[in-house]
This record gives C-alpha cells, structure tokens and sequence, in this order.
C-alpha cells in the first residue's frame, strides 16, 4: 500500500472501531430500556392485584399475580445481559496516527499486504505451511472492515486456503483448525478480541498466523494422522479413521457399507471374508460358516441347528416319523382273514389245519376234503 492508501485504510478502521464503541452503548440503552419496560408492568401489576384484592375480585388476583410471575422471571435474563455489557472492560480508542503506524508495521511484518477494496478488506497472506509432514499450502486471511463494527456479534475476518489441500473426507476443512474459512480461535478468542478493539492489528494477525502454524491434536476438526484418510478395502471409499472398521479374519480397513457382523460371533467382517447362512441368509465368519446341517450340508449359523438339521432338514425328518407312526396304527385293521371258497371261515378266524389248502396249480379249483372217495 502507498501513503494515500495507507491513511485512507486507517480512516476506515478508525470509524469502524468507533461504531464499535458506539454500538456497545446503543445495546446499553437497549438493554435499559427492556429493563425499565419490564419494570413498569410490574408496577402495573401490583397495583391491579391490590385493587382486584380489595373488591374481593379473587379470579382477577389471581391473574395479576401470574402476569407478575412472568415479568419476575425475565428480569435476571435481563439484568444479566445489561451487566455483562456494563462489565466489558473499557479500552481506548487508537487515534489515527497510531492505526497508520500499524499498518505500517504489518507490512513489515508480512511479505504480502494488501487492501481489497471490492471487499473492504485488509488482506495478509502466509507462508507455506507444513505441520507434521502434512503441506497445508498458503492462507490469506482477511479482515473485513464493514464487520468489525460488530465484533462481539458474529467473526469479521475469514481465513482462505489459496492453494488448498484439504482433508480427504471434507473439503470444507482447508486445516486442522479451520472449517468453512472460519479459524477455531480456542483459548485466544478474548486476546484476538481485544487486539481488534484497540487497533492493534500487527497483534492481531500474528495471533492469527500462529494457531495456523501450531497443531493442536486436542481440538482438530480433522486429526492430521487422518488428513489423508482411510481407503477402504472393498470399495475404495476415502473415509475417516473415526468410521471405519477393521475385518477381524484378515485385518483389512472396511466402511460401514462394506462390513457385516457375523451372526454366530457378532464378529466384524468384510465382504470377502462373510459367507451366508443358507436359511436365514445372515452373515458369517469364516469360522462360524464351519456349521453345516448333518442331512443336507447346508452352511447353517447355530440358531438355525437343531440337533445337527437345519430347519428343512428336521421338518421333513418330523413328517417322516408321522407318516411312520399312522403306518404302524393302520396295519392291525387292514389284516384280512383267510378267504375260503370266497366266504370268511369261523366267523373271520383264519381256517384250522384240518381243511386242506388250494393247490398252487389249481388256480379255480374247489378245495379237496380228507376222506374216501365217493362218500
């Protein structure tokens, strides 16, 4: 930036963080004003309980003394948010001459400085930065000005990657402590705060650069161990450590739509390593595919056994031993008695041996009696 530029950007800041200033004290007036409004409904209140109480008007006592519940109850909310504002500790205002030498300092500071004038921004931009052996590449970190007026309200600068490599299971996060080009600030919220409140922009980006350049493993949206994420076995699915599964027979990363529980173990398995319970169609490991049924040497998980059969195998087993039993029952009575001349002898008992039997050769012929012939 030149001179002219230079003061022209200080001027800016320097109104910006007056309207700051200002803004803490028109939320002051609002507060007070809530405050005060709350205060006289409840002055209104009472008078009408005391009036409905003196004319014996019970059910409008009882009204008003609900409506002075309600107004009690608002009344911390309110005191608490007007005290916090009361409370925030008061910082002088830079002067312009003291702005315009931090804008020069920055640019001592950082190789690149620049004002964006399309977007009212004060822009630095890093150097290429390594953590852990993982290149995260150059972020610009931009303050834009129209927001700083409204500090405590929502973030008025965003942290960009200029040439991003982010994590391989968000595109989103450009760092590990950076989501949506908006930096976790952590424990130095307050620090970078009042930096911005006092102009002390030098104080500011250096706070800034530094969680940039610091790794904290504690509070990363995504690890740096997992920057690069976890292929899955299956089907190549780039996932995070945090999702992923790992096969108990052959010990390869799968994701959650790859792997199975085996229903014998409820053991983890992979696709390639599950076989199939052929009755119920459940997944198996390899060692509870083992169970086959004794009969059909089906693959059976153990719910589906019963005494070595599978379900099929047992019922037909069953239907069997029935049809069985209803033989056994049904042979008594289905006995025919011995048929002589075509008519049952004593009375359907089998003939005695006194009466000679038919001849196997003379099929049609009446039985021969003992006895002479021709008596």
């Amino acid at each position: 930036m030149n001179d002219k530029e230079l003061v022209r950007v200080a001027a800016t800041i320097e109104n910006a963080l007056r309207q700051l200033r200002k803004g803490r004290y028109m939320r002051c007036t609002v507060q007070l004003s809530l405050c005060a409004g709350t205060m006289q409904n409840l002055i209104g209140d009472s008078r009408k309980l005391a009036a409905a109480v003196s004319r014996d008007w019970l059910a409008a006592a009882e009204y008003s003394c609900r409506g002075i519940g309600r107004q009690l109850n608002e009344i911390p909310f309110l005191t608490a948010n007007l005290q916090s504002l009361l409370d925030r500790r008061h910082r002088e205002m830079p002067h312009l001459s003291a702005i315009a030498d931090e804008l020069w300092a920055l640019q001592e500071e950082f190789d690149d400085v620049a004002f964006n004038g399309d977007e009212n921004a004060l822009c630095v931009v890093t150097q290429p930065i390594t953590l852990e052996d993982v290149y995260l590449g150059r972020f610009r970190i931009a303050l834009f000005l129209h927001s700083l007026s409204e500090l405590y309200q929502k973030v008025p600068y965003f942290v960009t990657a200029i040439d991003p490599h982010p994590a391989a299971t968000d595109n989103a996060i450009t760092h590990p402590h950076v989501s949506h080009d908006v930096v976790c600030e952590g424990d130095g919220a307050a620090a970078i705060k009042a930096a911005l409140e006092t102009g002390r922009l030098v104080d500011f980006f250096t706070m800034v650069r530094s969680i940039l350049t610091t790794y904290n493993p504690d509070s990363p949206y995504v690890p740096l161990a997992d920057w690069h994420g976890v292929p899955c076995y299956e089907c190549v699915y780039i996932m995070d450590s945090e999702y992923s599964y790992y096969c108990s027979c052959c010990d390869n990363t799968v994701c959650d739509e790859c792997s199975a529980v085996c229903a014998g173990c409820s053991e983890i398995i992979c696709r390639t390593c599950a076989g199939t319970c052929e009755i119920c169609e459940r997944s198996l490991c390899p060692r509870c595919a083992k169970k086959k049924c004794s009969e059909c040497e089906s693959v059976c998980c153990e719910s589906c056994l019963d005494d070595g059969l599978c379900s099929e195998c047992r019922e037909e087993r069953q239907d069997n031993e029935e049809q069985e039993t209803e033989d056994k029952q049904e042979a008594p009575a289905g006995q025919e008695a011995a048929v002589m001349g075509g008519r049952l002898v004593d009375g359907g008992q089998r003939a005695g041996t006194a009466y000679a039997a038919v001849q196997p050769d003379g099929v049609g012929q009446a039985p021969v009696l003992p006895g002479p012939i021709g008596q």
